[in-house]
This record gives structure tokens, sequence and C-alpha cells, in this order.
């Protein structure tokens, strides 16, 4: 998990922070599937094994949600500063040539999409 998490491979077209969150669900669904079937065999569950696997269930779980969790929270925070640029004026005079500039902040179209 920890060699991708910076750069998590993503659907196409996706914008970065829901593929970042599809990603570290895709992965907390794969392996969430195998211990719901251990969870059933309860003859697996009571050996010494089983214990460490069960730690290490919780520990990438944990971690996974943690992840999914801060990309939230960073996403949130941006959402405010994205929505300065919606308070802009769409069309500016350029102060010395008069010529008129559309300001268009590009962080609008990541917020649409």
């Amino acid at each position: 998990t920890t060699s991708k998490k910076n750069a998590p491979p993503t659907v196409r077209n996706s914008p970065p922070v829901a593929g970042n969150l599809i990603w570290a669900r895709q992965l907390l669904r794969r392996i969430e599937d195998p211990m719901k079937k251990f969870q059933a065999n309860k003859n697996i569950m009571t050996t010494k094994e089983s214990k460490k696997i069960i730690k290490t269930y919780n520990k990438v779980a944990r971690a996974l949600i943690e992840y999914e969790t801060l990309w939230h929270h960073a996403w949130c925070k941006s959402i405010e500063a994205a929505k300065a640029g919606l308070q802009a004026s769409l069309i500016v005079r350029h102060p010395k040539s008069g010529r008129l500039f559309v300001n268009f902040d590009r962080e609008i179209l990541q917020l649409m999409r």
C-alpha cells in the first residue's frame, strides 16, 4: 500500500481526489472479502496464525481509512479556496493596456469534475 499511496493508479479521467479515494476503497474491499471468509470458519479463527492475520488486516484497514479521511479533509479545504474563485469577476480589464481578459481560476474546473 505504501509504495503507491503518493501516486496511486487512478481511473481514467477521474479527478485526483476521487481517484485516490476509489483506490483506497478498492484495496479495502479486496482485503475485506477474504476476512469475511475467515470469520465464517471458526476453526481457522482459533489458530495462532489467524491472530497475526487479523492484526495485519486491522493495521492495513486502519491505514486505508485514515488515508481516505485525510484526502477527504484536504478536498473539503480546497473547496473553500475554490469558492473564492467563484466570487471574482469573470472579465477584467488590464490596468495598463486596457485590454479585456478572462479571469478564470482553473481550480473551478476540477471542482466541477
